[in-house]
């Protein structure tokens, strides 16, 4: 019988996914952002039950500051330096003026369309500060209320169907100088899917979702100098290593509803594709990333945050999608990297607080600071 139940839900749900869009003037903007690379992002979750939310997000913070050149420079490196600062600089500066530009565009021609707008902007000897928000009515009729954050300098409509806000802050530094400029769009859309939290919605099926993707990364173990390797790092109570101190710890992320007790027990394998099979690695990648977005579409019923990607991150251990916690259960990641080394994705199973050691791709084990390395990965002790 819940089996008939969550196929009728998910048929109308399938049904209410493809009858409705986002905004196309939005969706061009978007396109438009996110070619000025000033920092994009798209991410599509289900964690209330009632709806399916995507987020498109622009944030960025740059500055006109010179750089200060290292004196030991010659005049050569000086101005070779000075100048592909000075470039990338003006660069990103332009792009912060074109996207204010193409956004106020946006709003003002949206405006006109939409149930309720606010657009506010005040320019005051060489300081702007901008705030514009947009709302579309909900199909029940309710009117989207209005908040605005003056702390963290943002503000847009909750309750709508789909809304879209934009803080843009520029000024002087503190000293006076140069300028510093601040902003965040957001766009978030809404796809109701008939589900309680309550009564319909369930844990995401971490088991489940490991046998779809196993068998897409399993062919790929067989090349030569690629591996798999457990993880297993575990922050107890009253451990008081902190992030970006000497314990070694890149992050932490707290689950919602979490006792804030610093406990955590992050469990799983990680494996790792050497860089000479790259098209191998990114064809895996494609793969793994279509199964998921199409798993999570399939099933409203769980908690998960998607997010778009066009693939490994060099920055960072990036998630392509985090299945939450619901009543008390286990957290799921998956996650992607690479390094000049190699392409790796962590499949991570997490109770409690994800803890993430920085050199996680040379080890066995972190157990509250302590390391157990992999073979030959451990760094050499330095002479006294």
């Amino acid at each position: 019988m819940k089996r008939i139940i969550a196929i009728t839900l998910l048929a109308v749900f399938s049904a209410a996914a493809f009858s409705q869009e986002p905004n196309k003037q939005l969706q061009q903007l978007e396109k438009y952002l996110e070619g000025l690379d000033l920092g994009f992002s798209h991410q599509q979750f289900n964690l209330s039950g009632g709806s399916v939310q995507h987020r498109w997000q622009v944030t960025f913070d740059e500055s006109t500051e010179e750089m200060h050149v290292d004196k030991s420079m010659s005049e050569e490196e000086r101005k070779r330096t000075l100048d592909m600062y000075n470039n990338f600089k003006a660069k990103r500066w332009r792009n912060v003026e074109l996207a204010v530009d193409s956004v106020r565009l946006a709003f003002a021609r949206l405006s006109k369309e939409t149930s309720t707008s606010y657009l506010f902007e005040n320019h005051m000897d060489a300081a702007d500060t901008i705030i514009y928000a947009l709302a579309f009515a909900r199909s029940d009729g309710k009117t989207p209320y209005f908040y605005e954050d003056k702390k963290n300098s943002r503000s847009r409509f909750y309750g709508a169907r789909e809304a879209a806000s934009f803080n843009y802050d520029k000024s002087f530094n503190s000293e006076g100088q140069y300028f510093v400029g601040k902003g965040n769009y957001e766009h978030v859309y809404e796809i109701e899917t008939g589900l309680s939290r309550e009564n319909d919605m369930r844990s995401f099926d971490i088991e489940a979702f490991q046998a779809l993707i196993l068998p897409v990364i399993k062919p790929l173990l067989s090349l030569k100098g690629a591996k798999s390797y457990p993880v297993y790092w575990r922050h107890d109570v009253g451990y008081e290593d902190e992030v970006g101190k000497n314990g070694g710890l890149t992050h932490k992320t707290t689950s919602y509803g979490s006792d804030a007790s610093g406990q955590g027990l992050t469990t799983g394998t990680f494996y790792f594709i050497p860089a000479q099979f790259e098209a191998e690695a990114r064809a895996m990648y494609k793969q793994l990333d279509s199964l998921t977005l199409d798993y999570v579409n399939q099933h409203p019923e769980q908690p998960y945050i998607y997010k778009y990607s066009k693939g490994y991150s060099r920055y960072n251990l990036q998630e392509i999608v985090h299945g939450s916690k619901y009543h008390g259960s286990d957290e799921y990641s998956l996650r992607s990297y690479y390094s000049p080394d190699g392409f790796y994705i962590l499949s991570l199973t997490t109770k409690g607080d994800i803890w993430i050691p920085s050199d996680w791709p040379k080890l066995w084990s972190w157990i509250n600071g302590k390391k157990v390395y992999l073979k030959g990965m451990k760094p050499k002790e330095k002479s006294k």
